[in-house]
């Protein structure tokens, strides 16, 4: 018969110390409440600030993403919607030959986009074939804009682009119409952001 082999002298102190400090602990705790055990603890002033910090990086990170991913989105819209009024001034052309006419505004003007409403109602108008979106049009309809693409606080409505401005066009009939957008631009400057019906040198 075999005797089992004692554990080495080190376990043997190391569990022995653990348990009497844990049995210290618990009597402390037992004696006193408001004593914290020795395994509890807490976090750190210097620790919270660095979380906190770490959280307040990545929050301006996510914002920042999601910022750009709305610009895009906007500017992509914009060339689609830019696309599909020149194909609905191609289609006019072929049943009237003749582009809608204004030269209200052109590209080259110091107009802010808030001066392009009138050339924007014209373009509406012959489009359309109506004074407003929910009226019955009496002229073949050459585009079925979805409403968001449409101001309609105002009679004619016009067509407006993401950034709630009205689309810039100019047209002396003959020649392919000119349209474009600000990109949310203000002023007549920043020219090269814009997004146009024509190839940008």
């Amino acid at each position: 018969m075999t005797t089992p082999t004692p554990l080495p002298f080190h376990q043997k102190i190391f569990t022995h110390a653990k348990s009497a400090t844990f049995a210290k602990d618990f009597s402390d705790q037992k004696n006193n409440p408001l004593r914290p055990l020795r395994e509890q603890s807490a976090f750190t002033l210097i620790e919270l600030l660095a979380v906190i910090t770490i959280i307040g990086i990545l929050a301006g990170l996510t914002l920042g993403a999601a910022g750009a991913v709305r610009r895009h989105g906007a500017t992509s819209t914009a060339k689609a919607e830019v696309a599909a009024l020149q194909a609905a001034c191609d289609r006019f052309y072929a049943d009237n030959n003749s582009y809608p006419i204004n030269s209200a505004v052109n590209p080259a003007s110091s107009v802010a986009p808030s001066g392009y409403n009138a050339a924007g109602q014209a373009l509406f108008t012959n489009l359309v074939g109506s004074a407003t979106l929910s009226a019955a049009p009496t002229t073949k309809r050459y585009l079925e804009p979805k409403p968001a693409m449409v101001y309609t606080n105002g009679t004619p409505n016009y067509f407006v682009d993401p950034w709630g401005y009205a689309y810039g066009y100019n047209s002396d009939g003959t020649n392919a119409p000119l349209i474009w957008s600000t990109a949310g631009q203000t002023t007549s400057t920043g020219t090269n952001k814009w997004i146009t019906s024509w190839p940008k040198m």
